[in-house]
């Protein structure tokens, strides 16, 4: 039974983990003198087990560890809400379509010679036009992405006002048309 009490000590001091449950520091095993009861504690994974039989004491009136219950402890896991739902499509979809028809009227528009692009920044080419809305929606949907991502309330702003503002174009485009 010695051997079986040595061979445990070998293995949690070779793991790392013996600890002194008095002082919570590591044993310097020059100090420990012949006769002495240990207890071993190893960590395993943010879990602890404790021996309850003596395998020495540091000091005489330390209290004997908790007896041996569970090595692990079952944790279910925690439900992350989905980022790419229903809402999260519908609403950066509206905001592309709403884009891509604000394009379409415009260049309708210009081709009939009704009207003119009110943006004095974007090019007047269709390639131009629509290179620049799908880098605005990109943009835009990857802010929604990682706003509602870390749980903000606010995620849908950007999309909303990036199709409102398209809105204002659609509408502008079907009165001149």
């Amino acid at each position: 039974m010695n051997a079986m009490r040595h061979a445990t000590l070998g293995l949690a001091i070779s793991m790392g983990s013996l600890a002194c449950s008095a002082q919570q520091a590591t044993i310097p095993f020059g100090q420990i003198e012949r006769g002495t009861q240990l207890y071993a504690s190893l960590a395993a994974g943010g879990s602890e087990i404790s021996s309850s039989s003596p395998l020495s004491s540091l000091s005489p009136g330390v209290a004997d560890p908790e007896p041996y219950a569970a090595a692990f402890e079952r944790v279910p896991p925690v439900a992350v809400p989905r980022v790419l739902n229903s809402k999260f499509y519908s609403l950066n979809g509206l905001h592309l379509g709403m884009a891509v028809f604000d394009v379409e009227m415009t260049q309708h528009c210009i081709a009939v010679h009704q009207c003119r692009e009110g943006n004095p920044l974007m090019p007047s080419s269709l390639a131009g036009q629509l290179s620049i809305d799908f880098a605005f929606v990109g943009y835009s949907s990857f802010v929604s992405y990682r706003l509602k991502k870390h749980r903000s309330s606010m995620w849908w702003l950007s999309p909303t006002v990036g199709a409102a503002a398209h809105a204002v174009g659609v509408a502008t485009g079907i009165a001149h048309y």
